[in-house]
């Protein structure tokens, strides 16, 4: 099962990064033309809770996953297009070890359905570039964010 990961440290506190992640109205503010576009709940008329929809405009695309978790150090979400392709997505703020006071932030994902090869390490997933595609994406996001959350601490 192909996957993807990206870290960065960020110089503030587990609990202001989270809060900061999930404050989705800024994201085009801290990170403008970047690979997340907008995050939001379906239904923001209510709290979001584990199991409701969320959408997602990505740079090239937009789709609806379904939450999964929203706990004190993890923020995940399941997209499919069902038996095709689907991505469990995961955003992380650790305590870091390196870092006094500050958090290590992570996004991964991890791939399957019969599409799934193209998020791989192979030859014709190399010439689609979608892999290459989302790790610029994602260390861009990694980078705006830390920018963010740090400028503000």
């Amino acid at each position: 099962m192909p996957g993807l990961k990206k870290t960065i440290e960020i110089a503030a506190p587990p609990e202001v990064v989270r809060a900061k992640f999930l404050d989705w109205q800024q994201i085009p503010n801290y990170h403008p033309d970047g690979f997340f576009k907008t995050i939001k709940p379906a239904d923001p008329s209510k709290p979001l809770e584990v199991g409701d929809k969320l959408i997602l405009e990505l740079q090239p695309m937009s789709f609806t996953p379904k939450l999964i978790e929203n706990s004190p150090n993890r923020f995940r979400w399941l997209g499919s297009l069902p038996g095709v392709f689907t991505g469990e997505h995961n955003f992380s703020y650790e305590p870091s070890k390196t870092t006094p006071g500050g958090t290590t932030f992570s996004q991964w994902e991890e791939f399957s359905g019969i599409l799934s090869f193209l998020m791989g390490e192979g030859a014709l997933a190399k010439w689609y570039g979608m892999r290459e595609q989302s790790a610029t994406g994602w260390e861009k996001f990694n980078q705006d964010l830390k920018k963010f959350c740090e400028e503000s601490k």
